[in-house]
């Protein structure tokens, strides 16, 4: 204790903290692999994309494979920020004020491996934000993850049938011998993961009502931080399964772009550009011929240019005498893909150019990784050569 300054819990739960966040990386990076590997092979997997829990236009599973890895590399940002704020060296603080013994903090710094100092004595003792953000940004990536298994969940529904897991990590009822559900999998995880959020809210309860200083809330805090780290691993290994373990029914999930009218959009876009409607007389049209559609159970491969007509009528608009083959290239959700490649569309050519830039950001992220690793390891040589020093003047 007097060689550290009278004080062992703060950069005791510094090193603790780094260690385990590091462990927790090489797991984070090896899941957004498999994220990335999941979102090249369904660059042509056409879906519903849903807004409000309603079919909107269509998109690639991978499209939405490519959104969930962007919200975990922003994730991996906010850990890699938390982990910069983590590997501070606080030791040498006292409990207030330092220690009058010779010690070097910048030396101690190079020694633990640590990249800074972390300067004001008082600060060391008194401050733990560094704990919450770490809390803050695992409860980030996992918010994204729990959306991630509803959807799933969804998706593999009976009535919906578009993927189902693997029968290996399926599950069984109890009772009713027909139920083959994901729910051993993906509720399981959604439990876990709100164990971690509850995490993020005691942390802040845990501080608001404190003082500015070195008081029992603060000194147990990093526990949290640490526990949320070992429940974070175990959910993103198990997410990890999930995903390598999804069996995706490609033509079930055209199926269900087709009969429905996502792909009216670009019949509104069509009259627009090529028969000059107004953007809100065309979208009105085309609003009451989905209608008619409904009420009268026609799918859209169905829809003929005479219906549209009708639907025009009815809203005392000009028909606009489009010829079913022209209707049906509008509706043609293979067809709204290939077209839609601007910047972060779903289409193919727009994938694979936004996959091999992501490949570029796992290579970079894994070099970070081993220089933060090597850096460790460089201030472990460095202490082990410091003893060998001090024993060889001792002899």
């Amino acid at each position: 204790l007097i060689n550290l300054g009278r004080t062992m819990q703060e950069p005791m739960s510094r090193l603790q903290m780094r260690d385990m966040l590091n462990d927790f990386l090489g797991h984070f990076l090896e899941f957004m692999e498999t994220v990335l590997t999941f979102a090249k092979d369904h660059a042509d997997t056409i879906m519903p994309g849903h807004t409000h829990f309603s079919q909107a236009n269509p998109i690639t599973l991978s499209n939405y494979a490519l959104s969930i890895f962007d919200n975990m590399h922003r994730g991996l940002e906010q850990l890699e920020l938390s982990y910069k704020l983590i590997n501070r060296n606080s030791g040498g603080c006292g409990a207030t004020s330092g220690t009058v013994w010779p010690v070097d903090r910048h030396l101690m710094t190079q020694l633990l491996g640590m990249d800074e100092l972390l300067e004001v004595t008082y600060d060391c003792e008194a401050s733990q934000d560094h704990t919450m953000q770490l809390i803050f940004s695992i409860s980030n990536i996992c918010a994204t993850l729990s959306k991630l298994t509803m959807d799933i969940e969804i998706w593999g529904l009976e009535e919906i049938d578009m993927l189902r897991v693997d029968r290996s990590l399926a599950g069984v009822s109890s009772m009713m011998p027909q139920k083959c559900h994901n729910g051993d999998l993906t509720e399981n995880l959604r439990n876990a993961i709100c164990d971690i959020l509850s995490s993020a809210v005691a942390g802040l309860l845990r501080t608001k009502a404190e003082p500015h200083g070195d008081v029992l809330a603060m000194y147990s805090f990093p526990e949290k931080g640490i526990d949320a780290l070992i429940k974070a691993k175990s959910v993103i290994r198990r997410c990890d399964v999930l995903l390598r373990n999804l069996h995706v029914r490609k033509e079930v999930m055209l199926k269900h772009v087709k009969d429905g009218y996502s792909c009216m959009t670009e019949v509104v876009v069509y009259m627009v550009r090529e028969l000059g409607y107004g953007g809100r007389r065309a979208h009105r049209i085309c609003a009451t011929l989905v209608r008619i559609a409904r009420d009268r159970g026609i799918k859209a491969p169905e829809l003929t240019g005479q219906m549209l007509d009708e639907a025009a009528k009815l809203c005392e608009e000009q028909p606009p005498n489009l010829s079913t083959s022209v209707l049906q290239k509008c509706l043609d959700p293979v067809e709204f893909i290939r077209t839609h490649k601007n910047t972060g569309g779903p289409a193919p050519s727009e994938t694979e150019r936004m996959v091999r830039i992501r490949q570029k950001v796992i290579a970079d992220a894994r070099a970070r990784q081993e220089g933060r690793l090597n850096r460790i390891t460089q201030g472990e040589q460095l202490l082990k050569d410091e003893i060998a020093t001090i024993q060889g003047n001792q002899d």
